[in-house]
């Protein structure tokens, strides 16, 4: 039988980005301008307002150095501690 797997939990996207922000020490305008996404979207990720894409996670992962599975791992987190 086949189950399918847990949904992520995208409202940890929006501590995500403001974890790996503050860790990178980069303010906002710096972000935007390294990464090539508008400032406003950034904010909106931040507020939980917006989630974005996967092109917008794989951008931000590429500037902070990490891959896309460290930096989204918390989205899996509570449906990993039931198990």
């Amino acid at each position: 039988m086949f189950t399918s797997p847990p949904a992520p939990d995208l409202t940890q996207l929006r501590l995500v980005f403001n974890v790996w922000r503050e860790r990178s020490g980069l303010t906002y305008d710096e972000l935007a301008e390294m990464s090539g996404l508008s400032r406003r979207t950034l904010l909106n990720i931040a507020a939980g307002t917006y989630s974005g894409d996967l092109r917008t996670w794989l951008i931000l992962a590429r500037v902070w150095g990490a891959t896309l599975d460290e930096l989204l791992a918390p989205v899996w987190e509570p449906e990993q501690q039931g198990c």
